[in-house]
């Protein structure tokens, strides 16, 4: 039924695009911001409690509605998954910003930017490469956050594990930002995903490029997921390093960068629909 709930989900959200109805995070973020603030608990209870409770609701509902019928869980998985993808624009965004590079737009590119949730305040106009770097982390990012993160968590874990990972990413980037534990939680739930996808990148793309970059970080405990993440996309998409800092290639890469997740997920897809077939 998992399968069944992701086409589902992912066909919602190619008719949907950036306006989810199901984005709706008022209601956990007032929730996570009031046991934020409770000043008895530790900070790391608070992540639990804030995160916990919504997750073990969900627990509890599946199990009443699989009492009645196993089939009331398809329209409250499909709504969790929905709820769980990421938000905001990001495919359109990164194809209007490679038109301002290739026009050197240095305000519209910025601007794009901007919205992609790139820092460019340290950027002097004209620094093409610094801020073509900081787009391609951001976008590749966003990328596995709102899809492939998700739908790791969903398969191993059902529902639960989708709504776990974006309560998580959802009070460690918008509750509290700089609570270490609640970046931490985040980092161990992204760690096992990143490096699948890494592996996933390098069926989908330049294999031998992206398996050298994986094998580098493949069982690293230290660095960050955008670290591991940017390196994996330059193999896949066989951007040599030497080269990485030009315009063009840059330019060329980010160009790219949505193919090679779409190719990406429907690895993904073919690959689960072949283990429901097998087992």
């Amino acid at each position: 039924m998992n399968l069944f709930i992701v086409i589902i989900g992912i066909a919602f959200l190619q008719v949907w695009g950036a306006n989810n109805p199901l984005h709706r995070d008022t209601w956990f973020i007032r929730w996570a911001r009031t046991i934020a603030g409770h000043g008895q608990l530790r900070a790391d209870l608070k992540v639990i409690v804030a995160v916990g409770v919504p997750v073990a609701v969900l627990v509890v509902l599946q199990y009443f509605l699989a009492v009645f019928s196993g089939w009331l869980l398809l329209p409250l998985g499909v709504a969790v998954l929905l709820f769980s993808f990421g938000r905001g624009e990001f495919g359109d965004i990164v194809a209007e910003y490679t038109k301002a590079c290739y026009v050197e737009d240095w305000d519209s590119a910025q601007e794009r930017a901007s919205r992609l949730g790139v820092s460019t305040e340290d950027l002097n106009e004209g620094e093409w490469p610094a801020l073509h770097e900081h787009v391609l982390d951001e976008a590749g990012y966003r990328g596995f956050e709102r899809m492939f993160a998700v739908l790791f968590w969903f398969f191993i874990l059902g529902p639960v594990g989708a709504f776990l990972y974006r309560l998580t990413f959802i009070y460690s980037r918008e509750v509290q930002p700089a609570d270490d534990f609640a970046r931490r939680l985040r980092w161990i739930l992204e760690w096992p995903a990143v490096r699948l996808l890494g592996l996933s990148f390098a069926l989908t793309g330049n294999f031998v490029g992206c398996f050298q970059r994986l094998r580098e970080c493949v069982l690293c405990l230290r660095r960050s997921t955008v670290a591991v993440l940017s390196p994996l996309i330059l193999g896949a998409l066989s951007v040599d390093e030497d080269l990485m800092q030009t315009c063009e290639v840059t330019r060329k890469e980010l160009t790219l960068l949505t193919g090679l997740y779409t190719r990406t997920l429907w690895l993904w897809l073919a690959t689960a629909s072949s283990l429901i077939i097998l087992v």
